[in-house]
């Protein structure tokens, strides 16, 4: 066999020098196809030095599972980061790209580090390339990426390269030279002739791995000889050297990209795996051992080769090594693994117990097409012996937004229990589940939606083992009346069904949305003009929701609250519950809700004509990428709604308002239309289309007067006085006209002054000299503690500050600090 010397084949001259550029970029991107010794070039290369090394080889396409890799590299140096990152999920948005950024970059690392994504062409992914890219342009002190691929990284390359974030090594580097084929041949103990080495050089084109190979087949034949292909020449050279014993151990391990010896032990289950590891090690060096990670991993031409000798054994012998890979998989916890395995041995039987076992937890949108296929070809028979994972399904397909679908899988859930044996206590806790979850589909029905609880409260002996009570109530919505308020001049009657219902939910749920009664009376209160029952009932509820860490009761109970003190004027209230709710969330990694606080946010400063602190996303109508689910849509469509409507976009805006309308008709949520209405006329209004206006404002008219709706239209008011004017004196609606009349210019006065204070604020010179240091560093993309190392003040100090700073801007977060700091510099 030949002497094999990595070092020296991989770490010639012109790849270290090219390697050298990894500590002069923030990226380099290593780029050449398969066999071309790029992953053992950087190895090598990573291991003379003295930087902390943090390797991710990928094995799939799958973001989310990227994203869980990377969270436990950086566990390794910042545990309080990896969590916040893993809790985060993968940054699908421009809110969670700026925060995992910000996350990364609260990381100390204090010597040069490296992190390695190996395999990246196999990813596939624009949220993670845009995440590295805004990653390497932060230019964190001391960080570097590199990336291993066997493709360019991403579609902005060049421009990274051209403003010098990026160095790109490409497969000229990697190519053997005449001389040295020559010399790495010598080295081999293989002397070749002038004409050997013409030849090995045009065969090979100065690929390594095939030099490696033709190397192999001389000790072999005492010649180099061109094959048809290079398959053949591994199937020649190292392949059928190979026992038979080995030959069935690789194809029985070949199906994973990297294994630890206890996996290969598990498929091969005859004792002596870690015996033939170390055979073929001393063997071939198509295999290797990461001392780091205590895994092997097989060379990917190798690899390659294996696989299609796999795809040629038989049904049988295929889908038992499948089935053997899906049960490593359920022992080690990797249930996405297991069941994609299970699939492909057609072994349908452990797929949904793997379901089961795992109650669906690891199942996200990410998976939403595979689960679909694997239910629709899963056989009848099978999933009417797993009825606990075909509930599991039905219960992602409402959360995929999939209605159609849900319904008949809740259907077929039904008579499968009706096969269960009577009087089994299994049966009367799948069919209390299963009444519990036909409550979503009567979706926003108080009354219907009750009467399936009150069924499965009949079945249930505790609280559902489906339900996540940690999971969003309100689906992300920052109100509750919003959700419930359905029929017209039935709000009342809806807040006291809502007070008897929900009793009934937490028993089943262990408490999931404790306070969201409380908080649809307060809010009723307010809409109807009672503010000071509406104080005293949001702080009832927000009692309540604390007290059960119902974190989405929480955000709607403090956006009342941050209504009521706009209507004071109370703008220092407001901006310090938007600043302490903010810091609350990413300080318990409660990611799903930053969106949910960007609509409070959007909505308190778009009452307050405040356009440029409304969160882009928002103004920009980019929903789909928000963690909001559907039946939160038609409340961001009021904020966006009123977005377009104060920057002067009334084309636009009309129309997009007969969607609004439509999306606000689904469930239906009749507050979604008021508000559209109200906008729609404003802006019909503005282009002088008065009658149109006046017709469509009658139209929110109809819908909000019987139930004394008023604050939609107060809020507004500086939009369709005229229009009520008028209205009014034609007979319209009086008494409520009347009573918007009453409370809007105390609206009004109060607005105007917290606009003026925030347009003042809008200045560094109401910063101290201190603060403003903070704020300059805030903008240039510092962590707290990174700022109170530069400045010698302790964290906390940091935070003070910063709080004081966001209450003088008006603002609430890092992101708008960084703009309004950015707008002064450029003037």
């Amino acid at each position: 066999m030949p002497r094999y010397k990595a070092k020296t084949l991989y770490m010639r001259k012109s790849i270290v020098e090219a390697l050298d550029n990894i500590w002069e970029y923030p990226l380099t991107v290593v780029e050449a196809p398969m066999g071309y010794g790029k992953t053992t070039a950087v190895k090598e290369y990573l291991s003379g030095s003295e930087a902390e090394e943090l390797w991710q080889t990928l094995t799939d396409d799958s973001s989310t599972g990227f994203w869980n890799g990377l969270s436990r590299l950086i566990r390794k140096l910042d545990p309080v980061a990896a969590d916040r990152l893993a809790g985060m999920g993968v940054p699908g948005n421009s809110v969670f790209l700026d925060e995992a950024i910000r996350i990364v970059g609260s990381i100390e690392f204090s010597k040069r580090t490296v992190i390695v994504f190996d395999d990246y062409h196999l990813l596939s992914s624009g949220d993670i390339d845009r995440f590295i890219e805004l990653l390497v342009k932060s230019e964190t002190p001391n960080l570097h990426i590199v990336i291993v691929s066997r493709s360019v990284f991403g579609e902005n390359t060049t421009e990274l390269v051209l403003k010098g974030y990026c160095c790109v090594i490409e497969k000229s580097s990697f190519e053997l030279s005449r001389a040295e084929i020559i010399e790495y041949c010598r080295l081999n103990g293989v002397k070749l002739s002038a004409e050997e080495a013409d030849f090995l050089v045009s065969y090979t084109e100065g690929w390594i791995s095939a030099v490696y190979l033709c190397i192999l087949g001389f000790q072999q034949d005492k010649r180099i000889e061109r094959q048809a292909s290079l398959y053949e020449l591994i199937e020649k050279v190292v392949y059928r050297r190979c026992s038979i014993e080995v030959q069935e151990f690789l194809l029985s391990i070949c199906i994973f990209d990297s294994f630890s010896s206890l996996q290969a032990e598990y498929m091969w289950t005859k004792g002596n795996a870690e015996a033939l590891l170390g055979r073929l090690m001393a063997g071939n060096a198509f295999i290797k051992y990461d001392h780091g990670s205590q895994t092997y991993y097989i060379h990917n031409i190798f690899t390659s080769y294996l696989r299609r000798i796999f795809d040629r054994q038989g049904s049988d012998r295929q889908q038992a090594i499948w089935k053997a890979a899906g049960k490593w998989h359920v022992s080690i916890g990797e249930y996405i693994h297991a069941m994609d395995c299970f699939y492909k041995a057609a072994d349908f039987d452990s797929l949904l117990t793997a379901i089961e076992i795992d109650k669906g937890n690891c199942i996200t949108n990410e998976h939403k097409d595979r689960l679909i296929r694997y239910f629709s070809e899963c056989p009848m028979e099978i999933r009417r012996d797993h009825p606990w994972a075909c509930l599991i399904y039905a219960i992602n397909l409402f959360s995929f937004n999939e209605m159609e679908l849900f319904a008949q899988q809740c259907e077929q859930v039904g008579r499968y229990i009706e096969f269960l044996p009577e009087g089994e206590q299994a049966k009367a806790q799948l069919a209390g589940e299963l009444e519990l979850l036909g409550g979503f589909s009567k979706y926003n029905s108080i009354t219907g939606m009750s009467e399936h609880h009150q069924r499965a409260g009949g079945l249930l002996k505790g609280p559902s083992e489906f339900i996540d009570r940690n999971g969003s109530w309100t689906f992300g919505s920052p109100s509750v009346l919003y959700m419930f308020y359905r029929e017209t001049g039935q709000l009342e009657q809806e807040v006291n069904e809502i007070i008897v219902a929900m009793p009934h939910y937490y028993q089943l749920t262990a408490g999931h949305g404790s306070g969201a009664e409380y908080v649809m009376q307060a809010e009723w209160y307010y809409y109807t003009g009672d503010f000071e029952n509406a104080e005293i009932a949001s702080h009832k509820a927000l009692y309540i929701a604390k007290s059960q860490d119902q974190m989405a009761i929480v955000l709607c109970a403090l956006f009342l609250q941050m209504r009521l003190a706009t209507l004071r004027g109370d703008l220092a209230q407001v901006t310090d519950i938007l600043w302490q709710t903010r810091e609350e969330i990413k300080e318990r990694g409660l990611y799903q809700y930053i969106h949910t606080l960007d609509m409070c946010e959007g909505f308190i400063y778009s009452c307050l004509n405040q356009e440029k602190k409304i969160p882009a996303w928002i103004v920009k109508g980019d929903l789909q990428d928000s963690s909001i689910c559907f039946p939160g849509y038609a409340f961001f469509n009021i904020i966006w709604g009123k977005a377009l409507l104060i920057s002067g976009q009334y084309l636009k805006l009309i129309g997009l308002a007969e969607g609004f309308i439509g999306m606000a008709s689904v469930f239906p949520n009749l507050l979604g239309q008021v508000y559209t209405y109200i906008y729609e006329a404003a802006a019909e209004f503005k282009l002088g289309r008065h009658e149109d206006a006046r017709q469509t404002l009658r139209q929110a008219l109809s819908v909000a007067a019987p139930d004394q709706v008023i604050m939609p239209f107060a809020e507004n008011g500086e939009y369709i006085a005229d229009m009520l004017a008028q209205l009014e004196k034609n007979g319209h609606y009086p008494e409520f006209i009347g009573r918007i009349n009453a409370l809007f210019p105390l609206i009004s006065k109060n607005r105007d002054a917290m606009s003026a204070e925030l347009s003042s604020r809008d200045n560094r010179s109401m910063l101290t000299e201190r603060e403003a240091a903070i704020a300059e560093l805030v903008a240039s993309g510092l962590s707290n503690q990174a700022i109170g190392n530069t400045l010698h003040i302790a964290e906390i100090t940091v935070k003070k500050a910063l709080q004081s700073i966001f209450a003088k801007l008006g603002i609430s977060s890092r992101t708008a600090l960084a703009k309004i700091m950015i707008e002064q510099k450029t003037g």
